[in-house]
């Protein structure tokens, strides 16, 4: 199971710095992404908000890791979750920034 984030991305980079803590089955590499993240497992990929939620399911991590990353794939939350997302990856340059994770 791989999870590939945006290597041109300060706040990506981060972030998926911080998964590798909490979700330690998954491997983390970084790819030159513009739109979504990627989780790619046998069952297929995912993205954007529905690949964190499924690394962080599958990712070995503790009960409350998995608990939120089963948050993130209800499907009545979908729109509220890929809303997010989206904004975020419209304006990673200015999340970076304010973030300071250039």
């Amino acid at each position: 199971m791989t999870f590939y984030y945006d290597r041109d991305c300060g706040f990506c980079r981060a972030a998926a710095q911080r998964l590798v803590g909490l979700a330690p089955l998954v491997d983390v590499a970084p790819l030159p992404l513009r739109h979504h993240a990627v989780f790619r497992s046998a069952g297929g990929d995912e993205l954007g908000h529905r690949a964190i939620g499924s690394a962080l399911v599958a990712g070995g991590g503790a009960w409350w890791v998995r608990a939120a990353g089963r948050i993130l794939l209800l499907r009545g939350l979908d729109r509220l979750w890929s809303g997010s997302y989206r904004w975020v990856a419209a304006n990673r340059g200015l999340v970076s920034r304010l973030t300071g994770l250039r």
